[in-house]
């Protein structure tokens, strides 16, 4: 079972709790750290402790600033929130006015650290991730909705069978184009949409052949291939209002379409190699030219 699922619904749970319905959002935060780490223990295994209430307390905060049902409350604090943390340009000067202005509930835990930082990155078009040691703020992207999450949730375990299957062919693929795909573990537990593709990091390096290389200084070059984005493009693409919601072709009428995941998960998978593939006799612009023209699906192409 994926982490991200367990986080997402452990929180929705402790939300719509009657017997949470009378305290605040910090302690509905408190709380869901205690429930997500009995579903882990009972789903998964145990976690590190630490990790765990890091990635528990910024799945929390991230779901509160994008909530579509918020509580009167979580109403109050989010605006609150929002309209002070955009006040400022640099996150440590909105912490300091924090921490001076709400002193006496102000306490340097997770929590807050975490409300802090989703408030202030949210404010200003970040999210907040985490990795083994520290806490970072990255270009923000868009969010899948709780009630989108729990339609997918009937089909996480079909789509992720058949995206495993297709990634280990497409993988061989890359490697026929001479490119060397690599992945390592992290503590990042990733998010609903992404399947669980992106709790590794993938890196591809180039041959030594590549035009990419000859530019720069010696050895092969890498980057980093991000995996779990690509997989939500496949299954929730972007909505017209910055929020994912499941493909209507691949889930219509509340089925799976696997022909239909294929087709897709070909055109994206593909287009990424064929991109690389073209840049290595050329640069990446001029790559990503020849691909559009080829029909393939080009983003960030510079103008």
């Amino acid at each position: 079972m994926l982490p991200a699922y367990l986080f997402r619904v452990g929180i929705d749970w402790v939300r719509h709790q009657k017997e949470f319905s009378s305290s605040n959002p910090y302690a509905r935060c408190e709380q869901s750290i205690k429930v997500l780490e009995k579903l882990f223990e009972e789903n998964l295994c145990r976690a590190d402790s630490k990790h765990l209430e890091v990635a528990a307390v910024c799945a929390y905060w991230e779901e509160f600033f994008h909530l579509e049902d918020p509580l009167h409350d979580e109403k109050e604090w989010k605006e609150g929130l929002s309209k002070r943390s955009g006040q400022y340009d640099n996150f440590e000067k909105w912490q300091e006015w924090f921490k001076s202005s709400y002193a006496k509930v102000y306490t340097e835990n997770n929590i807050w650290t975490s409300l802090l930082m989703t408030s202030w990155a949210t404010t200003h078009q970040y999210q907040l991730i985490y990795t083994e040691d520290s806490w970072d703020f990255v270009p923000s992207r868009s969010y899948l909705p709780t009630s989108h999450m729990w339609r997918l949730s009937h089909h996480i375990e079909t789509v992720t069978s058949v995206l495993k299957e297709f990634w280990a062919e497409e993988s061989k693929r890359w490697e026929d184009a001479g490119f060397i795909i690599e992945d390592e573990s992290t503590h990042y537990l990733g998010r609903v949409e992404c399947l669980g593709f992106d709790t590794k990091r993938y890196m591809v390096t180039w041959p030594a052949r590549a035009h990419i290389n000859t530019s720069g200084g010696g050895g092969a070059h890498r980057e980093d291939l991000d995996l779990g984005n690509l997989v939500a493009d496949i299954i929730t693409p972007v909505g017209d209002n910055w929020y994912r919601r499941p493909d209507s072709v691949i889930f219509a009428h509340d089925h799976v379409d696997i022909t239909s995941l294929i087709n897709r998960a070909t055109y994206v998978f593909g287009s990424k190699r064929r991109i690389f593939e073209l840049a290595l006799d050329d640069d990446m612009n001029k790559a990503k030219l020849q691909a559009q023209a080829e029909g393939w699906l080009v983003e960030d192409l510079a103008v």
